[in-house]
C-alpha cells in the first residue's frame, strides 16, 4: 500500500461566505490551519457569492445561514443547481436551521475546528 502525504495531494478549495467581518476571519483562520484545505475566496453576500463562485474552480463552500438580502439557505440551493460538484455546509451561531433538500447540511458554527472541518470533508467531500 501506497501512502500519499498532503502535500501529495491537490489541496480542497474552500469558498467562505459570511456578512459578519469577525467571522469570516475565524472561519478563514480554522480553514487555514487545516492540513490539505485552501481559502480561493471569500465573499459577504449572497449574491457576491454567486456572481465569483463560477471563477474560482470551489470545491467546498462554508455559507453562513443567517445574511440579509438573500439568506445562506437559498444561496446554498443555487450552488448546488448551478454547481453540483461543489460541497456546501451552511454554518450559524444563533439557532439551528433545517434545510430541505439532502445535499445541504448545517453545522453550529461554533464547533468548527480543523479537525471537525477535516472530518467533515472526510465524510461528505468528492474525491
Amino acid at each position: 500500500m501506497v501512502l500519499v502525504s498532503a502535500q501529495d495531494q491537490t489541496p480542497v478549495r474552500v469558498l467562505v461566505v459570511d456578512d459578519s467581518e469577525l467571522f469570516r476571519n475565524v472561519i478563514c483562520a480554522v480553514v487555514a490551519e487545516t492540513p490539505g484545505f485552501e481559502i480561493v475566496g471569500v465573499a459577504s453576500s449572497g449574491r457576491e457569492t454567486l456572481a465569483v463562485i463560477g471563477s474560482l474552480a470551489v470545491d467546498f463552500a462554508l455559507v453562513d445561514v443567517n445574511m440579509p438580502d438573500l439568506d445562506g439557505i437559498e444561496t446554498g440551493l443555487r450552488i448546488r443547481s448551478r454547481h453540483p460538484d461543489v460541497v456546501v455546509l451552511l454554518l450559524t451561531a444563533a439557532r439551528r436551521a433545517s434545510v430541505s433538500d439532502s445535499s445541504l447540511t448545517v453545522e453550529d458554527k461554533r464547533d468548527l475546528s480543523p479537525e471537525w472541518l477535516a472530518d467533515f470533508w472526510r465524510r461528505h467531500g468528492r474525491r
